[in-house]
């Protein structure tokens, strides 16, 4: 079973790990849908198939915070509230500017900063682009951000081989590390579009560490050199009003991403 964090008999949120999709299609692989009908066919041993109504939903090689209505009243109130933005999706990103350039003067960033565009969702390709304000298909997109830390890192450098002979060459390690930068981005979603918080910050030029499809070639490299799993993004916070008892709910997690133990130490 996942890392259950919040559970009543109207809503239950996980903590997805990177590499589970939150809902697919194909039968042959596990999502957190039906994870967690299993365990609530285990639990409560209901006739038939239990009631899971997927809020919100994260990339499958992202992390974070999911949100599922166990019945259609509670799972209709609260996507109303997603869609009407009243659900405040807060994530913690790993970034690395491809361009290396950093601020002299500070050290996290100047403040929080939005940004805001359109974006194009390809659905045949599973590809988003920013798109100007006239593309016929472009859709509005905002998001604010603050670079909240920042931290040295050593990468590897494995373009520079050790001598031949050398301890280091018996031992397949490389000779020499080069140093870079990379930042903690605290991300607050104000819309929802498809791959948004990947696209929107690839295009400002803070793409994320460990992104495959939108990240330029030099950070994709410095995260294999990482060895990196997934993309450098947690679904950190969700916080709402609870669509049955009114209470106000405030789920938060911690990253568990190789990429986060950067910023702890």
């Amino acid at each position: 079973m996942l890392d259950i964090i919040y559970e009543d008999k109207y809503i239950l949120a996980v903590h997805k790990p990177v590499g589970i999709p939150s809902q697919t299609a194909k039968i042959s692989q596990s999502d957190v849908v039906c994870i967690t009908e299993d365990y609530l066919r285990k639990k409560t041993v209901p006739k038939g198939r239990p009631y899971v109504g997927m809020i919100n939903r994260l990339d499958q090689p992202v992390e974070g915070i999911v949100l599922m209505g166990l019945d259609p009243k509670t799972t209709a109130g609260l996507t109303a509230q997603l869609r009407e933005g009243k659900i405040s999706k807060k994530y913690l990103a790993g970034v690395l500017p491809a361009d290396k350039a950093w601020p002299n003067d500070k050290e996290s960033g100047s403040g929080v900063i939005t940004l805001t565009g359109h974006i194009f969702h390809d659905k045949k390709n599973n590809f988003s682009q920013v798109v100007s304000k006239d593309h016929k298909d472009g859709k509005y997109a905002e998001l604010k951000y603050e670079l909240v830390d920042r931290v040295k890192i050593d990468i590897p450098d494995k373009t520079k081989a050790p001598d031949a002979g050398s301890d280091l060459a018996s031992e397949g390690k490389v000779a020499n590390m080069d140093q870079t930068y990379i930042a903690l981005a605290d991300i607050e979603l104000i819309t929802g579009r498809h791959h948004q918080i990947r696209v929107q910050m690839a295009n400002a030029g803070l793409p994320l560490l460990g992104d495959k499809k939108y990240a330029p070639e030099y950070v994709q490299n410095v995260s294999k050199l990482l060895n990196l799993p997934g993309v450098a993004l947690c679904a950190y916070q969700l916080h709402f009003t609870h669509p049955v008892t009114n209470d106000i709910i405030d789920l938060r997690v911690e990253p568990q991403g190789e990429w986060y133990s950067f910023f702890k130490n």
